[in-house]
């Protein structure tokens, strides 16, 4: 299968669905992937984005999230829920000639608390001298 290539024109999105996200390893498995490079998502609101998405998929979707190119899932991972992170998903995506990562969670398992959870435990990890941070 030939690479998509970016054209200048239309961001290339790779849709995530029909996976699952697990916690420990934060990661998402199964499902399909399918690239768009044709699209023009720029021309879309969020509603508009969401519907197409559930009308290709043909099933309801909960939450997206979109991963910044050269990050883990864990350290890149960002919620797409408004209009206000839709217009930054959008800079980001056309911002860029990577393919952007959009995943698709079917039953809103809660992501963005698992991702503040993460953070919390980074800090209760950290060195300590004198009894000070």
């Amino acid at each position: 299968m030939a690479q998509p290539e970016p054209n200048g024109v239309f961001a290339m999105v790779e849709l995530n669905y029909q996976g699952v996200f697990n916690r420990n390893p934060f990661s998402y498995t199964g499902g399909v992937k399918t690239i768009f490079n044709d699209v023009e998502f720029s021309s879309m609101t969020y509603s508009e984005f969401v519907t197409f998405c559930e009308l290709f998929m043909h099933e309801e979707c909960k939450k997206f999230y979109y991963c910044e190119t050269g990050n883990s899932l864990l350290e890149g991972l960002n919620p797409i829920s408004d209009d206000v992170e839709y217009v930054a998903f959008i800079f980001y995506a056309y911002g860029t000639d990577c393919v952007i990562s959009v995943y698709v969670d079917h039953i809103g398992v809660g992501v963005d608390g698992w991702l503040d959870d993460e953070d919390n435990d980074d800090d209760e990890h950290e060195s300590c001298i004198d009894g000070e941070k």
